[in-house]
């Protein structure tokens, strides 16, 4: 066998249990195998122990072997020869500026002649269909195009195993879509192994070979195609939300008028109006880049407007009279798409509760939260918030944010890195919030989930609105058409 693992644990500082149990696993040559299971249930930690990255990079108590055509390795630096992992945020790993260095960085590392370092960087941005962006700098592209150059930097070094640790999480549905042209491109190209950690498993679902379940850091099923249980798991992950209902004021709580908005010579937002009544659950949609995030950084003052103007609860700001997040962030709660850039505090209990502290309100809500989060997560409350897996951030970030009681919540894709159980638990925070009075703005990609749980869609296309409805006036070509990555 490629890979064998034998009798993996893994367990974490601070933790009562170990994240990975007396696993045993095996993968062939050229397999394409779908690594599932909830959050925190051991499937990234799993493959870091794979690449090495645990516990030489990642200190963790690890214990077991992990073999490669029957020989174990220590040092991180030769596994990279033959297995590599894309992260779960593929910026997280970048090391240059531009993409070309980036592709470049793994051969040059491994002392490739200059050569056969041009050989590699094209083929591999080829193989992924993204050699028109060799001379572009990472930071000019869109979440797909990003996602597609770090499957390249990985490729680069010829691995036989490449790992995708949730390679569309956060990404529209023609990246989507464009990501997993990429991977079936690459297989083509190479014979590859490929191993996909993923809880959106419907985008991989007619690749895979193989359905991997973890549960609680042990192997629970281990099926193929063709067997009764890829089956069941294929048809649950295929199955839609449950439909809520909720009742909303006509009351506005939010009004955004001509809100234009440009960076580096480049329009993000174009002449934006928006209304959102009280009560609301706007799902807020579009491309990546089409200017989702820079319009909820407007609504809490992290930008500066430009042109037009914005009401929202009792501010009134324009391009004369700016809004001030310290003031804003009492009353308009912001979860950030990236949990990685909102987490400053060293323990899970300081950053709960340090927006009720900031603010002086009542600590009762954010000291339930912290308990509630100990409970459900079986996480000691004083570890840092970086030791946990990217789900589990995001789930402390949604609680940092509520817990102090702000009367709009916007949240950017809080169900990415989620699995089916905690997106529910999720959603259920969002109901209670919402029937407490809470208006909630929800970016997401998810058409699903836009028509089965809000009250409201709003669609953005190149820095404009160009769909404004309540959710159930949305036709079924629309949803039809929006689910497939296109404008209705």
């Amino acid at each position: 066998m490629l890979l064998e693992i034998r009798n993996l644990q893994v367990q974490y500082e601070n933790r009562s249990k170990p994240a990975v149990a007396d696993l045993s696993l095996t993968v062939g040559s050229d397999e394409f195998v779908l690594v599932a299971g909830d959050s925190a249930s051991g499937k990234s930690t799993v493959m870091q122990a794979v690449c090495g990255f645990i516990p030489s990079i990642i200190p963790a108590k690890m214990s077991g072997d992990v073999r490669f055509d029957g020989q174990s390795y220590e040092d991180p630096t030769q596994i990279a020869k033959i297995a590599c992992m894309v992260q779960q945020d593929p910026e997280s790993q970048f090391c240059t500026e531009t993409v070309e260095d980036e592709v470049a960085f793994g051969p040059e590392n491994f002392r490739y002649p200059p050569g056969r370092i041009r050989e590699s960087i094209d083929r591999s941005l080829r193989g992924v269909g993204a050699l028109h962006l060799v001379d572009r700098r990472l930071s000019t592209l869109s979440g797909g195009e990003k996602q597609k150059v770090a499957i390249a930097s990985m490729l680069a070094v010829d691995p036989q195993i490449l790992i995708l640790d949730e390679p569309t999480s956060s990404l529209d549905p023609r990246s989507v879509r464009d990501v997993v042209s990429a991977i079936d491109m690459l297989r083509k190209d190479r014979d590859i192994t490929t191993i996909v950690i993923e809880h959106r498993l419907g985008s991989f679902l007619h690749r895979a070979e193989r359905i991997v379940l973890l549960e609680k850091g042990r192997l629970l099923t281990d099926c193929r195609r063709g067997d009764g249980a890829f089956e069941s798991l294929a048809t649950m992950a295929m199955s839609p939300p449950e439909p809520r209902s909720f009742v909303t004021s006509q009351d506005s709580v939010l009004r955004i008028r001509d809100l234009s908005y440009e960076t580096g010579g480049n329009r993000i937002l174009s002449h934006v109006n928006l209304d959102v009544n009280e009560g609301a659950i706007l799902g807020l949609m579009g491309e990546n880049g089409s200017g989702k995030t820079t319009l909820l950084r407007h609504l809490t003052g992290l930008i500066d407007i430009q042109e037009g103007k914005i009401s929202i609860l009792k501010h009134q700001l324009n391009r004369s009279k700016r809004g001030e997040p310290w003031i804003l962030g009492e009353e308009v709660g912001l979860v950030f798409q990236n949990p990685n850039h909102q987490i400053f505090e060293n323990t899970v209990r300081d950053e709960i509760l340090f927006a009720s502290l900031n603010f002086r309100k009542p600590v009762e809500v954010a000291t339930g939260a912290i308990t509630e989060f100990e409970r459900s997560e079986g996480v000691n409350r004083c570890v840092h918030p970086h030791c946990l897996s990217f789900g589990q951030k995001r789930r402390v970030n949604i609680r940092s944010t509520s817990s102090h009681g702000p009367t709009i919540l916007l949240m950017d894709e809080p169900f990415a890195g989620q699995d089916p159980t905690n997106s529910a638990a999720i959603a259920d925070l969002v109901a209670g919030l919402q029937l407490s009075g809470k208006t909630i703005i929800i970016v997401t990609h998810d058409p699903s989930f836009a028509r089965h749980f809000c009250t409201d869609i709003a669609v953005m296309s190149e820095g404009r609105i160009c769909i404004s409805d309540r959710t159930p006036n949305i036709s079924e070509e629309s949803w039809e058409a929006l689910g497939e990555g296109r404008l209705p």
